[in-house]
């Protein structure tokens, strides 16, 4: 397939427009079940006065916005997501979303999309976010060709950094899980088939999911200093298949001007490493 770009693809420079935004019980809900988190931490206020969703519901935020990806989704994967935090997200409550396409770029033998997407509440920023997938656009049918995870450079060699270690967190990563956490949408993140017409032989445990286990060890170890001045910005690695047991990780590297430095990570228990990226909180 030739690498052309219809008039409603993405290129750098396009602005995606606006949409409204409100976080509801069952999203919540969902992230709780699928993710196998109490969902008593969301029921009651903590910091507020009211009760904050979890941080990582941002990953509701990015999905949606017409022309942000390519027609041809042939082996699309998440290659990087970067979060920074201002205000916490309270279910319920009117938001809006306003998203650009900052990039298209070439990765190795793929073409990435960065899509920038901010929320609002009234004029105040409450999240911004930017997203990096990668697309197969010289591909259509067939299998996506995946680099053996013991081959790549450096990654199965990631050595923990000197510091303090944050507790981590675990899961064993199901069919079931990944159907409720994405809302019983069938897409190559919860349906084999799916998954098949996109060239994988397996479901593509999704990024989202895996990115909010690393959120989820922040939130949990920093609480209000994570919501409210924090950041996120992570490398996806290798795919995670179903049934995997993967473990995020986290070590404060140095703590300056009132924030917290964490290099965060997350491995199969063979040691093969899945994500690899940064983290701060305010202390």
């Amino acid at each position: 397939m030739s690498e052309t770009t219809s008039n409603h693809e993405p290129y750098a420079g396009k602005v995606l427009g606006e949409l409204p935004f409100m976080c509801t019980p069952k999203m919540v809900d969902d992230y709780c079940e699928g993710l196998a988190v109490d969902r008593g931490r969301y029921s009651e206020p903590s910091f507020w006065n009211a009760a904050a969703a979890p941080a990582m519901i941002v990953g509701e935020l990015d999905f949606g916005f017409d022309g942000a990806r390519f027609d041809n989704a042939f082996g699309n994967l998440w290659m990087r997501q970067e979060w920074n935090f201002f205000q916490p997200v309270f279910p319920g409550r009117d938001y809006r979303r306003a998203s650009t396409v900052l990039d298209v770029y070439k990765w190795r033998n793929r073409s990435v999309v960065k899509q920038e997407v901010s929320l609002y509440e009234g004029s105040t920023l409450i999240v911004q976010g930017i997203h990096h997938q990668s697309f197969l656009l010289n591909q259509s049918s067939g299998k996506v060709a995946l680099r053996d995870p013991t081959k790549k450079e450096g990654v199965r060699k990631f050595q923990a950094p000197d510091g303090q270690a944050i507790p981590s967190v675990d899961r064993n990563i199901d069919l079931e899980m990944c159907g409720v956490f994405f809302h019983g949408s069938r897409s190559y993140h919860t349906n084999k088939d799916a998954s098949e017409e996109l060239g994988f032989d397996e479901v593509v445990i999704g990024g989202k999911m895996t990115m909010s286990m690393v959120g989820d060890m922040m939130e949990q170890r920093f609480g209000r200093g994570y919501y409210e001045g924090g950041s996120l910005d992570v490398k996806f690695t290798n795919i995670v298949w179903p049934d995997e047991h993967v473990t995020a990780k986290g070590v404060v590297t140095r703590e300056e001007d009132g924030k917290a430095y964490v290099t965060v990570w997350m491995e199969k228990d063979d040691g093969t490493v899945v994500i690899v990226g940064q983290a701060t909180a305010v202390l």
